[in-house]
């Protein structure tokens, strides 16, 4: 026992002796380790002598340069500019913060603060010159590159690593052979010169020599094994020769040293995500971009591997950030292009290739992109044309006929006889001839795709039988097959489908769902949430299967708080999963909890700050809690950090709507459309703001038009409809919504119509088109519900109560449902309220909505005392929920206790406009 306080008194003896030590002994500690490429040591020093003196200029300097060397490359930059601040030798610093800027992908910084900088120091004036004509080169600006270049030769003639910059610039201007012959001189009177080595390599590489080309590599390798410029070359050929192994053991093989730095962490995730764990590459990535948030190739390599796992809007907010960085970058305006079709805004991907279109050296690659965009607008002449340029360039690539065929079946396809419909056999029969050419299986993918889509599902199923084959291992045939079957209405042979998959690959998510989906048909909706269940107890890291779940809760009409559970849940196991932190915040408003809800996206947008998607859920909710300052701060971030999307724009237009600004509104919605042209939300807001300001038809006219454009689309019509019933016309917008729920996807427009029919006291037609639609939709449990709604606001107690007893046969354990029947059932003097009350409490025992109904039908079977204990109980939990104590001064009333009921009255009439129900409370006064 004695010797842990003779331990301890030799420890502080050696913190002591720390403390004690001069700054001039601290730098000379540093300088030290950093002989020993010690970099950790050498910061862990200077942080010292910077806890002594703040300002010695030095020890940022040195801090700056340890920083550098171990790869932390955002805090070099920031101790150099202190080290700069506080007079340090220009000479010295510059060189090195430039080197800086230019590791960091800062080039076009480092151009704007150096290319002016005069030095005294020849060989400091041709280091930073060097660094220009670099900087110059990523550019794109050859004149400059090629001056700066030679500015740093004039001041170092025989410096290695200024001949060597000058050799890229010749690379760079299409004069390879001056350059090899550059090289050649230098490397005769310096033979081990790796920098030399490496970019002869690169030449070499250039004219197509990899077998010269890889030696020269392997050679600097062997000089410099911490040289990672080489290996990540080594790495990139073993890439393109799919060569996974040989680019693993380079990988692998890295010292310690580089392996730490972020260098070394970048070549880990880019083999990660050639190993297809795009997981492990986020993981590795996202510290990474907090280091080298401007480093191009991890902007985009992290934008890949959100793009793989589906979380759309991360990526897309990458790629914009890497296009601004490198604006005339191609194959980067492709990717988000790319990017942008798989997030279905075509529009958007068209503008992104608009540049590489115009400036007519657009590829094959970038005109079936633009093609392809222009198909999903239904363009099928821009289509035609973009996809025939690019056969032209290369006829004998697969992809320009089957673009054609696609854009063929696309427009013809649907037609049942005729010429139409004989072109697109032709264009069918083309795919189906490509598909059996290739070896791949990607083009069999679209002949499935284009023989369901079309309805022909006994020749998908045989196009299935020739794809099996070709991903033999793979559980994506069986699946199809299973899905294919499912809209043949052969569950048996569905199931077995899924199943079989299941049984290739345990992990795979859409034959899981395929079999819930026959669960759910089947009404076997516990087996389908058990299924569900087991899966992600098996596949723990499965967002997707979570959030199905969830959803699959929700329309079973479980417990909310059972739903809630499962996205906390979620959440805790996968902190970095967006989109469940989405759908947390989206739970917690969606029951009205705004407090939970702003909880949730602080901690989701502290988790993830790069995330649009989370910090406009963190304004809605600082919006919900009355922060108006506050939100409107968030949003006008938002649209920094996301320029191109319409969110931020759309925050702040309402927030100057909330407030009666109709023209500043207008304002930040056109420029919300000039983000997002196809915004749906902010074409809606511009409507609105017509309306507002008495431009109805204005307004209507825009509809108008957008049905014209968008003729499958719903919002239009739905929009229309409500503008015309706030004209009284109702017969008008009877007519949109017909149109809207013929539609194949109707949106919320089939409530909407059973509602719009009853109020233009058409009940029959209502009442007969509620008849149809069940019929044609037997799933369609929203709609069920939604029409129940309708009918307990209009006040229609039974009929209403018949709806929710229904839906309470399909779903005996949906707690929002309970609360209505309990309700209606106490209201209209129907026995079994208090018994189902009660049943819905045992579920879930926390259910605000439900404590509150059973204390009314407590009240109406004149069990005054236990209802005024419980609602007085609720009240105190939810003190903000001022509905609740309405209720408490009505069962108050109810029980005699007219004082108690005046005094909550009174309390509830202080609150004014901000209780939506003051007309209740006045009038419930005048009674007492």
């Amino acid at each position: 026992m004695k010797s842990r306080p003779a331990f301890a008194l030799i420890l502080l003896a050696a913190l002591a002796a720390c403390g004690q030590r001069s700054e001039q002994e601290l730098l000379a500690a540093a300088q030290q380790r950093m002989d020993q490429k010690d970099a950790a040591g050498a910061v862990i020093e200077l942080k010292n002598l910077l806890q002594k003196n703040p300002d010695n200029a030095v020890g940022r300097y040195q801090l700056g340069k340890a920083l550098l060397e171990g790869g932390d490359l955002a805090g070099a930059e920031i101790e150099l500019r202190r080290a700069w601040e506080l007079g340090a030798p220009r000479d010295e610093l510059a060189p090195l913060l430039a080197q800086v800027l230019l590791s960091s992908g800062q080039s076009r910084k480092l151009i704007s603060e150096f290319a002016d900088q005069s030095l005294a120091d020849p060989k400091a004036t041709s280091v930073l010159q060097q660094h220009l004509a670099m900087a110059y080169l990523a550019q794109g600006n050859l004149v400059e590159a090629k001056a700066s270049a030679v500015r740093a030769l004039q001041m170092m003639p025989n410096d290695e690593a200024a001949v060597v910059v000058s050799a890229r610039t010749k690379l760079a201007g299409g004069f390879a052979d001056e350059a090899l012959a550059a090289l050649d001189e230098l490397l005769l009177s310096h033979p081990k010169s790796a920098k030399a080595l490496m970019l002869k390599g690169e030449v070499l590489l250039s004219r197509g020599k990899v077998d010269e080309a890889e030696p020269l590599l392997t050679s600097v390798l062997a000089l410099e094994p911490a040289n990672y410029d080489a290996r990540a070359l080594l790495v990139r050929l073993a890439f393109g020769r799919q060569q996974i192994d040989a680019a693993a053991k380079l990988v692998g093989d890295m010292p310690p040293g580089l392996a730490r730095k972020p260098q070394g962490r970048f070549l880990q995730a880019q083999l990660a995500l050639a190993q297809g764990d795009a997981a492990k590459t986020r993981e590795l990535a996202l510290p990474l971009l907090k280091l080298l948030p401007n480093y191009l190739p991890l902007l985009r390599l992290a934008a890949g591997a959100h793009q793989q796992l589906g979380e759309l809007a991360d990526a897309e907010n990458l790629m914009n950030q890497a296009l601004k960085l490198a604006p005339d970058d191609l194959g980067l305006r492709r990717q988000f292009a790319g990017l942008q079709l798989q997030r279905r805004a075509p529009a958007k991907a068209l503008e992104t290739l608009r540049p590489v279109l115009d400036s007519g050296k657009a590829d094959v690659d970038t005109l079936l992109l633009a093609g392809k965009a222009q198909l999903m607008q239904g363009n099928f002449d821009a289509a035609d044309q973009a996809f025939a340029a690019a056969s032209r360039l290369n006829p004998e690539d697969p992809k320009t006929g089957a673009a054609l065929a696609l854009t063929a079946i696309a427009r013809d396809g649907m037609a049942t006889v005729g010429p139409t419909r004989a072109k697109a056999d032709a264009a069918l029969a083309q795919l189906r001839d490509i598909a059996a050419k290739d070896a791949g299986s990607n083009y069999d993918l679209l002949v499935i795709n284009a023989l369901t889509r079309r309805g022909d599902l006994p020749a998908a199923l045989a196009a299935i039988d020739k794809l099996a084959p070709k991903m033999k291992g793979s559980p994506v045939p069986e699946s199809l097959r299973g899905r294919v079957l499912l809209v043949r209405k052969d569950a048996a042979g569905a199931q077995a489908a899924f199943e079989a998959s299941l049984k290739t690959d345990p992990s795979y998510l859409p034959a899981a769902l395929g079999l819930v989906a026959l669960d759910v048909q089947g009404g076997r909706t516990e087996a389908a949430v058990k299924r569900l269940e087991g899966f992600i107890t098996a596949q723990p890291r499965s967002p997707q299967a979570r959030l199905a779940l969830a959803d699959l809760l929700a329309q079973t009409r479980a417990a909310p708080e059972r739903v809630t559970e499962v996205l906390a849940a979620g959440v805790r196991e996968e902190p970095t999963e967006a989109e469940l932190r989405l759908a947390l915040i989206d739970q917690h408003l969606r029951l009205g909890d705004a407090a939970k809800a702003a909880q949730a996206a602080q901690e989701a947008s502290a988790a993830l700050p790069q995330n649009p998607d989370l910090l406009e859920r963190l304004a809605r909710t600082q919006l919900l809690a009355g922060d108006k300052a506050q939100s409107a701060k968030t949003y006008t971030q938002l649209t920094v950090l996301a320029p191109a999307r319409a969110q931020g724009w759309l925050g702040l237009a309402q927030l100057r709507f909330v407030d009666k600004d109709f023209t500043g509104a207008e304002r930040e919605v056109k420029r919300a459309l000039q983000a997002e042209p196809a915004s749906v939300a902010a074409q809606r807001l511009l409507i609105q703001l017509a309306i507002h300001q008495g431009r109805t038809d204005e307004a209507l006219a825009a509809l108008r038009e957008r049905q014209k454009t968008n003729p499958q689309e719903a919002y239009a019509l739905v929009a229309e409809a409500d503008v015309e019933a706030s004209r009284q016309h109702l017969d008008v917008a009877i007519v949109a919504l017909r149109k809207a729920v013929a539609l194949r996807d109707p949106g919320d427009a089939p409530p909407r119509l059973f509602a719009m029919l009853l109020a233009a006291k058409k009940r029959d037609e209502a009442l007969a088109f509620e008849a149809q639609w069940l019929a044609a939709h037997p799933q369609d449990v929203p709609f069920a519900a939604a029409t129940a709604d309708v009918l307990l606001a209009r006040g229609e107690l039974e009929p209403a109560l018949s709806r929710y007893e229904a839906l309470l046969k399909r779903s005996p354990d949906a707690v929002a449902v309970i609360n209505n029947v309990a309700w209606l059932r106490s209201r209209t003097g129907k026995p079994g309220a208090r018994e189902l009350a009660e049943r819905g409490l045992k579920i879930s025992p926390d259910y605000a909505a439900l404590r509150d109904t059973y204390s009314t039908v407590l009240a109406n079977e004149k069990a005054f005392d236990k209802a005024l204990s419980l609602q007085r109980q609720l009240v105190s939990d939810q003190p903000e929920q001022a509905a609740y104590r309405l209720n408490l001064a009505q069962i108050l009333i109810q029980s005699g206790d007219k004082t108690g009921g005046k005094t909550e009255l009174e309390n509830l009439a202080k609150l004014g406009n901000k209780f939506p129900q003051q007309a209740q409370v006045q009038a419930l006064l005048k009674t007492l």
